[in-house]
């Protein structure tokens, strides 16, 4: 398989939360699954969202979903440690955007993953991908949203 190389632009992380591995998300020689990482990942990203005030889904059914991943690991990680999620926002398109966390051990700052994640705006009852609302723009991309 080809090595598809990932960076993430630190200038775009803005958010950051920590999280221990627990033993239900190792595998025998205690390291990290690839699943239990990949949840974790998505658990970053809904606390990114509960600090923007960004609901899963919304009075009108919509709400955002992933619809594409990249993820490069560089470093397996044991059981107890704690890691940084960075996660950060870059804009794509009307209806999404890829969101970007950088992974790395809480006491020495090794780079463990790389995540870029596209998501969408979908509306569960028309079952669509539909355009972002202002209300989402202006929560994920302040800096581009006019007051």
């Amino acid at each position: 398989m080809s090595e598809k190389k990932l960076d993430v632009d630190d200038d775009f992380l803005a958010f950051e939360t920590v999280m221990r591995v627990r033993h239900a998300e190792a595998d025998a020689n205690q390291y990290l699954t690839l699943e239990s990482l990949t949840a974790l990942l998505t658990e970053s990203w809904l606390r990114f969202l509960y600090a923007k005030g960004i609901k899963e889904v919304n009075a009108d059914y919509q709400g955002l979903i992933i619809d594409e991943l990249q993820l490069n690991i560089r470093s397996r990680v044991k059981v107890r440690e704690e890691l940084l999620f960075e996660v950060g926002i870059k804009p794509s398109y009307d209806n999404g955007g890829h969101v970007e966390i950088k992974v790395t051990r809480m006491h020495t700052g090794e780079l463990v993953a790389h995540s870029r994640q596209h998501f969408v705006n979908y509306d569960f009852r028309l079952n669509k991908v539909t355009a972002l609302d202002s209300t989402i723009k202006r929560a994920l991309y302040p800096r581009s949203c006019k007051h």
